[in-house]
């Protein structure tokens, strides 16, 4: 029987879900030896990602992503991650930022399959 990515994933949420770190981190051991038995290291990576998005989902964090012409100062990055979790209803937005040089000002937030865009770009 082939186990998707996904499967691997929620069962490693489920077995470190309320672990001290101790118990976790044996967990991992004994997952990423099930992995290696089964000739599956290589997908370890994709597993990660489903699993952190399982993670941020069950304990409300949202990945978000802000683009601008120039670097934000913490207080705009204070103030963005305000306005996503209002907008979202998550209780922590941990925002990735990128310079894009061609926008004459504003920002682009994406998170999730939104896209807010209050940039000018022309």
């Amino acid at each position: 029987m082939k186990v998707a990515i996904k499967q691997f994933a929620v069962a490693l949420y489920e077995s470190v879900g309320g672990k001290p770190a101790a118990q976790v981190k044996a967990v991992i051991e004994k997952f990423v030896e099930l992995l290696a038995g089964k000739n599956m290291l290589n997908k370890a990576d994709k597993i990660v990602v489903e699993f952190l998005k399982i993670w941020n989902e069950k304990n409300g964090i949202l990945e978000a992503e802000v683009v601008s012409a120039n670097g934000l100062n913490k207080a705009n990055i204070k103030l963005l991650k305000n306005y996503i979790a209002e907008l979202s209803g998550v209780k922590e937005v941990i925002i990735s930022e990128a310079v894009i040089k061609s926008l004459l000002g504003g920002v682009v937030i994406k998170y999730g399959d939104r896209v807010v865009a209050g940039s000018l770009s022309n």
